[in-house]
């Protein structure tokens, strides 16, 4: 059976949390970015990076079995980074950690979300009971939608 547990980001997770979120950028927003939007955001994305922004945001891991496979993060009202390891696509780990980050948010009585969502996951937002706001144009990042959820 598959064990699935989301629990807090720990710096010792940092190197396996990059490199999920460097493979997901690299094996599936590729296809909707230019490759240099993917090369900037898989230089951002090192494991001193993700240190540094633990300590301004809070950040959970998804682990299925003993091994990271999914992360989020939230910081103030909005949700960051949810990246999923591409090998369990489909296994609702992005549903559970954004649901364990809107739990959380309502803990701390934030009751509107928003998030930068990728053109690659829309699609998912909209599922979670996400609304597109507007379109955003990054020279670094590449397009995404701005989305709210009320919760």
């Amino acid at each position: 059976m598959i064990d699935i547990i989301i629990r807090e980001f720990d710096e010792r997770d940092a190197e396996t949390v990059s490199r999920l979120i460097r493979n997901n950028l690299t094996f599936v927003n590729s296809r909707d970015y230019e490759p240099a939007v993917i090369d900037y955001m898989c230089r951002l994305f090192t494991p001193d990076y993700l240190c540094g922004i633990s300590a301004t945001r809070t950040m959970f891991v998804a682990e299925e079995n003993g091994k990271v496979v999914g992360t989020v993060g939230l910081e103030g009202d909005e949700v960051c980074a949810l990246y999923v390891d591409p090998d369990v696509h489909g296994r609702r780990v992005g549903e559970r950690l954004l649901q364990r980050i809107e739990d959380f948010a309502l803990s701390r009585h934030v009751h509107l979300l928003h998030l930068s969502a990728s053109l690659t996951a829309v699609g998912f937002y909209e599922k979670m009971g996400y609304r597109s706001q507007e379109r955003e144009e990054s020279e670094l990042f590449g397009p995404a939608y701005i989305m709210t959820k009320l919760l």
